[in-house]
């Protein structure tokens, strides 16, 4: 053993050592925690169960399908019109065709930045309302474990054996279908 390994082990060993002796000079009452009463949750369950998360789902699935639905129609429209500009390429002066293809490729970005900046909106109002319903659950979790005494509230994912009696998902979920039972997502 080396000097900088011997002087790191003892140092290593005076601090567990001070550790342990100021630890034994707290009085006994100190030192003592409550036992801990556990409760479980399968948030992934209440959360994919809840009415508020499934309205929502639904909510977003549609607007989705309308974005797609306008996405379609607008590169049917900008298909077609380099379409158009091709079969005028003998008509037009090259400086006239490059002035159109540049408008044209102007108007597509325009139409992707468009597009990408809808679709992170959705993703926000998305986070925003699920956002509410956690809070919400939250809540109802902090209620579930003050009414049966509970100072441990883990999620059941945690966890890889969970006795029936420690779980409170049931009724987690049918407070939050009955506290908010929908959420409207906004644009």
């Amino acid at each position: 053993m080396n000097f900088r390994n011997f002087i790191c082990s003892s140092v290593i060993g005076v601090s567990l050592a001070l550790g342990v002796t100021s630890v034994a000079s707290v009085p006994l009452s100190a030192q003592e925690l409550p036992a801990p009463k556990i409760m479980v949750i399968d948030l992934n369950y209440v959360m994919t169960n809840s009415t508020a998360m499934q309205g929502i789902q639904n909510q977003v699935d549609e607007a989705e399908a309308e974005l797609e639905s306008q996405m379609q129609e607008q590169e049917r429209n900008l298909r077609a019109q380099d379409e158009a500009l091709s079969q005028q390429r003998s008509e037009l002066s090259d400086e006239d065709f490059e002035e159109r293809r540049r408008t044209l490729e102007e108007e597509f970005s325009r139409y992707q930045r468009d597009f990408a900046e809808r679709l992170e909106g959705m993703d926000e109002t998305y986070a925003e309302a699920v956002g509410e319903v956690e809070v919400e659950l939250l809540r109802i979790a902090d209620e579930l474990a003050s009414e049966s005494g509970a100072n441990i509230v883990m999620p059941k994912s945690t966890l890889l054996l969970v006795h029936e009696d420690f779980d409170r998902t049931a009724q987690a979920l049918e407070r939050l279908n009955e506290r908010l039972p929908s959420v409207s997502i906004s644009d």
